[in-house]
């Protein structure tokens, strides 16, 4: 792989001519979530003050404008530190842009950031996207990573962080020319399906695949959907109990702890029951192989021949979370014909949801597996 090494050299400018070289420049860490990382958590204390300063004004009994303050700033903290740790991250690399460098060769790209390095072969790409509809935002410098979806196991998706040219969007229009024009088959002639479907999906669980067959692992993201609201009623209403006068609080602390426990339960035994659900998917969320793509459910395995796919598509609908937020939840629909679609959602991918629809997408037109 002496490409590798030369754009290393590139990379450095010890070497030059016959390559493409991008260097780093500091991205946009405040755009959108950005921001949040740092609005919410200051919401979230300034609630917590505010009940505070409420239950220093001595007032007897129950005083709901501090439950409900106490609450809203349990809302908002919990919320607010999965955005302060995200825009840590962020602070991260762009501590790396500087160092950061793209090189493009004929046989390859080359990513580094001053620590770690990724490599890609041109030939293997599928395709080079940028994840959301940005013509209707202003500005061209955004938070959007890029990604390079692969073709092998090995080098299955390579994320690019936006700190390259004058936003992601121009690399990726950058890299597609790059890239260059890939012919498609005008007749596809797919493999003939394996005849137990199980003892594929099982093979791959165990991390053996046969030649042409590609898994997209089983993600975590569906912990961030859970029923969590009620660990922050939990703590308010702990709160609230220990505000009251010593005579109400033994009148009403056994139906206090009863409703405490009952709501520090319900989370524990979403997580629980899911687990259970999930845990026949062998960590597998999606098993490619040349014949169909494979799934696993407790009900078996289910699989779809690419010849019996119609085309693919991505449902969007906006849902609310503690710990997500007002977001976009993403779902992947499979069309196939004379049948009902299937549908996996994005929080049970370990990739993206537009990840793996290029991937299914390259397998029913022909153009995965590679020979």
């Amino acid at each position: 792989m002496g490409w590798i090494e030369e754009s290393r050299r590139a990379a450095t400018g010890a070497q030059r001519g016959g390559f493409e070289v991008l260097q780093g420049t500091w991205p946009p860490v405040l755009d959108g979530d950005g921001v949040r990382g740092v609005f919410v958590p200051s919401l979230g204390v300034a609630a917590g003050l505010g009940a505070y300063f409420r239950m220093l004004l001595g007032h007897d009994g129950f005083d709901p404008v501090a439950l409900i303050l106490l609450i809203l700033s349990a809302f908002l903290l919990a919320r607010g530190s999965i955005l302060f740790v995200q825009l840590a991250q962020r602070l991260r690399i762009a501590g790396r842009a500087r160092k950061s460098v793209l090189v493009l060769s004929k046989e390859g790209l080359f990513f580094t950031d001053g620590q770690d390095e990724q490599t890609i072969e041109r030939e293997s790409i599928t395709s080079i996207l940028e994840v959301g509809e940005w013509q209707s935002r202003r500005g061209a410098k955004r938070w959007s990573p890029i990604y390079i979806v692969g073709s092998t196991a090995d080098a299955l998706l390579l994320t690019l962080p936006p700190v390259f040219e004058e936003g992601s969007g121009v690399v990726v229009e950058r890299l597609m020319r790059w890239q260059g024009v890939r012919e498609v088959p005008e007749e596809v002639t797919h493999a003939e399906p394996a005849p137990l479907a199980s003892q594929v999906y099982e093979d791959a669980s165990r991390g053996i695949v046969s030649e042409g067959t590609l898994v997209i692992h089983h993600g975590t993201g569906w912990l961030a959907r859970g029923p969590y609201a009620s660990l922050a009623l939990a703590v308010a209403i702990g709160v609230a109990m220990a505000a009251l006068p010593n005579e109400a609080r033994m009148a009403v602390w056994p139906l206090t702890l009863a409703a405490i426990a009952i709501a520090v339960i319900v989370p524990f035994g979403w997580v629980w029951s899911t687990r259970r659900e999930i845990a026949v998917r062998r960590g597998l969320a999606l098993v490619l192989t040349p014949a169909e793509v494979l799934m696993r459910t407790r009900a078996g395995v289910h699989r779809a021949a690419w010849s019996k796919l119609q085309r693919t598509s991505i449902d969007t609908k906006r849902v609310f979370s503690l710990l997500g937020g007002m977001h976009m939840a993403k779902t992947l629909v499979l069309k196939r014909k004379d049948d009902t679609p299937i549908r996996y959602d994005e929080a049970y991918l370990g990739v993206p949801v537009e990840v793996a629809q290029v991937l299914i997408d390259a397998y029913r037109r022909g153009e995965l597996p590679r020979p």
